[in-house]
């Protein structure tokens, strides 16, 4: 009786791998997560799906993670967690991204802060405003800039 339960949940786990080894049936997902309720053709237009047929392979590949019900997919308890896993690890590659690019960002904010305080000095805008207020906000943001990366 337990070999059998150890070979269901190998096969279900198997199965939830290689449905999201795929980048489209993760789109899908994202997508039906994000709108919590989704056509077909919702999901073939917004996905961007060549075709019905394809899309159907994709959604039998899901069916551990979306249900339809009244013409409309959903998430299932499974799929709200895999959808849960993949904003998660969304977030995590673009703050990885940023960190990696740390210096670039801080180097454009730089730049950006002082283009602007350029322009308001050259159009001779307010001298306050100028001299003061753009400055403070020049240096706020860089310092934000930097916490951000401690």
């Amino acid at each position: 009786m337990e070999e059998k339960e150890d070979q269901e949940f190998e096969s279900l786990e198997q199965e939830v791998f290689k449905a999201l080894d795929h980048q489209k049936r993760r789109d899908i997902l994202r997508y039906v997560g994000e709108k919590k309720a989704a056509t077909f053709t919702e999901i073939l237009s917004a996905c961007k799906i060549p075709d019905s047929p394809t899309l159907s392979y994709h959604l039998r590949s899901l069916s551990p993670f979306i249900k339809q019900e009244n013409g409309k997919y959903s998430l299932t308890p499974i799929g709200k967690d895999a959808y849960s896993l993949l904003l998660r690890t969304t977030t995590y590659n673009k703050l990885a991204l940023l960190q990696k690019n740390k210096y670039e960002v801080a180097l454009g904010n730089a730049l950006i802060w002082g283009s602007a305080i350029a322009a308001a000095a050259f159009l001779r805008v307010d001298a306050i405003l100028s001299s003061v207020i753009l400055p403070i906000l020049a240096g706020v943001s860089l310092y934000i800039t930097y916490k951000l990366f401690e």
